[in-house]
């Protein structure tokens, strides 16, 4: 609802409206006023038992100021537009015809032409007796109305010398008299102030709905509050499974440990029964010197986004205060929820997926606090893999040592989760899964290559993964299986070369001295033996 402008006049409003825009507009304002006595009775009924209530809140949204509460009296508003018009027939013909009091213009226009009209009757009674003749009547339509139609029966000596004959016809002749004009440009006149005013009416209505704004804003934000607290009433008692109430604590060291947690949209509207529950604690130790950063790996599709996602949610529902899918929920306060989860571009604007990935990551860095929660999803797969692992690690131990904010960061790069062992400010976990090594394809020699069947645990644990068994992933896509294949061969080779160049640079570090064609040589013979 916005707040109407003080330093427009009214007067200086001018509606300028096709008749369906006018219906449809007052059809809206029906329902706006009818949702407004709604909330009104709605309000009485919760009103009459929030007296048992704990909850100081639903007192203040549901009782009358007179009561303590902050719900406005909304009674005379609402008597005076139920009885300022004709709802149904404004319903129905889309026109707004005031009741007496509401537009002065119209009520002195309504006034004037009924005046007119007995001032006409009263005229056309004393004609007939001055002509001695009772059939006497007025004819005409628009601009030609009130003529006298007198027969031709009539002697013409009765007629008046200020008769003006406008017409005539066969048994009868038409006058006009100075007394039948007036009152026929007083009537026309008064006419059009009243088709003036009604088309001003609707502005003036909602002029005197705009004058009680304030009364209207504190009904809606009561019921919004109201709204609220049903849907949270709603979730916490229909949520599938076991719902805990959380626990928010007051610590200096930021900590989150949630047991046996679902997410929260799957627990409501799909049930819960085939959900896997995990457990989420980070700094569940609630240590000053504690790990804040949990880098999470896994397989492809095995659960790392939706785990981070419900993660997120729970959070903000744990804050709102209703109770969780979880077993258990204990957390110390959250300022802000950050997340960089998915991919998308922004091409109206010139920016590439990584360039919007970039940006979300600049705004978590520049803005993020210790008492944060940052969600961070696969940093660095828009651009090469060096550029992206060294993006990543650098994000990662800004996270972690610079902002030192509760995060889980996923990640597929297993050579920057290499390094972080031993790390005390990040914790490793991984999304478990069960793979089964399957025979060898057919093959010549070394391009013989074997699968992985790869079965998804959907259970959160310590510890990394240490691949991530992308070709599963590729196979339940339907790439055709020589594609596959071929990938599978290519990827043994990455994984040589890279093994390769990890013993050499070994050996480089044991022995720095030894001569550097004998370390040629042996780089040489740890290719030719597939090592």
């Amino acid at each position: 609802m916005r707040r109407p402008n003080s330093t427009h006049p009214d007067s200086r409003a001018i509606m300028f409206e096709e008749a369906t825009y006018s219906k449809r507009k007052i059809i809206g304002f029906l329902s706006v006023l009818e949702g407004f006595k709604t909330s009104a009775e709605l309000s009485s009924l919760f009103a009459a038992v929030a007296g048992k209530s704990k909850s100081s809140l639903l007192k203040r949204v549901v009782c009358r100021e007179r009561e303590g509460g902050k719900f406005p009296d909304l009674t005379e508003q609402l008597q005076f537009f139920s009885a300022a018009f004709d709802h149904t027939k404004a319903r129905k013909e889309g026109t707004i015809i005031p009741a007496r009091g509401v537009n002065p213009a119209y009520d002195a226009a309504v006034e004037t032409i009924h005046k007119t009209a007995t001032c006409l009757e009263e005229y056309l009674a004393k004609q007939k007796k001055v002509l001695a003749c009772p059939s006497l009547v007025y004819w005409g339509t628009g601009r030609n109305r009130f003529q006298l139609e007198v027969p031709e029966s009539t002697p013409a000596s009765r007629i008046p010398r200020d008769y003006e004959l406008k017409s005539q016809k066969k048994g009868c002749r038409r006058y006009w008299t100075k007394e039948t004009k007036r009152c026929l440009e007083v009537t026309m006149a008064a006419e059009e102030d009243k088709q003036m005013a009604l088309k001003d009416t609707m502005r003036t209505i909602f002029h005197s709905f705009a004058q009680h704004f304030s009364l209207w804003e504190s009904a809606v934000q009561c019921l919004a509050t109201l709204d609220v607290l049903m849907s949270l009433t709603t979730y916490s008692s229909l949520g599938d499974g076991e719902m805990c109430r959380p626990e928010i604590v007051s610590s200096p060291v930021p900590f989150l440990d949630v047991m046996n947690s679902r997410h929260p949209c799957i627990s409501l509207t799909c049930g819960g029964d085939d959900f896997i529950p995990n457990d989420v604690i980070i700094n569940g130790g609630r240590s000053p010197e504690g790990s804040l950063v949990v880098v999470v790996t896994g397989p492809n599709m095995g659960g790392k986004s939706t785990l981070m996602r419900q993660t997120g949610l729970l959070v903000i529902l744990a804050q709102l205060g209703c109770y969780v899918p979880a077993s258990s929920c204990a957390l110390s306060p959250v300022d802000r929820v950050f997340t960089r989860i998915g991919a998308s571009d922004k091409i109206t604007s010139g920016e590439s997926t990584f360039f919007v990935e970039l940006s979300e990551t600049a705004t978590i860095l520049h803005h993020a606090t210790s008492h944060s929660l940052v969600l961070v999803d696969e940093l660095g797969r828009g651009t090469a893999t060096y550029d992206g692992t060294a993006i990543a690690s650098a994000v990662l131990r800004e996270l972690s040592v610079g902002v030192a904010c509760r995060t889980l960061f996923s990640t597929h790069y297993h050579n920057l989760v290499d390094d972080l062992h031993g790390n005390l400010k990040i914790s490793l976990g991984h999304m478990a899964c069960m793979v089964e090594k399957e025979e060898e394809e057919e093959g010549e020699g070394e391009d013989g290559v074997q699968e992985d069947s790869v079965t998804f645990l959907y259970k959160f644990m310590e510890g990394a993964c240490p691949k991530s068994y992308g070709f599963n992933a590729a196979k339940l896509a339907g790439l055709p299986p020589d594609v596959i294949r071929a990938a599978r061969r290519k990827a043994r080779e990455f994984e040589k070369s890279t093994e390769r160049r990890r013993l050499f640079r070994k050996l480089v570090g044991l022995a720095p001295d030894f001569p550097l064609d004998q370390l040629l040589a042996i780089q040489t013979r740890l290719k030719q033996l597939h090592i």
